[in-house]
């Protein structure tokens, strides 16, 4: 019922659920950019951007409505 440890769990799940995430992704989309990011390309970098906040956008909202339905449900 610890509100601060729930919210401290979540944060944990969410950035290891992040970091796991991420690896693929980076292997996929990095070498699609490689000549916008040797040009420091204003473009490219923005398009890259939008991917990667896209992605955290979903996993973010994700992971909150799994854990508003386990409290709902009194899981954890």
């Amino acid at each position: 019922s610890d509100s601060r440890k729930k919210s401290f769990i979540e944060t944990i799940i969410d950035i290891s659920f992040g970091f796991l995430l991420f690896l693929p992704v980076n292997f996929f989309v990095l070498p699609l950019f490689v000549d916008q990011i040797v040009s420091q390309d204003v473009l490219g970098m923005l398009t890259i951007s939008l991917i990667y906040s896209t992605i955290a956008i979903a996993r973010k909202y994700t992971i909150r409505r799994w854990f508003e339905s386990r409290r709902k449900k009194h899981v954890y």
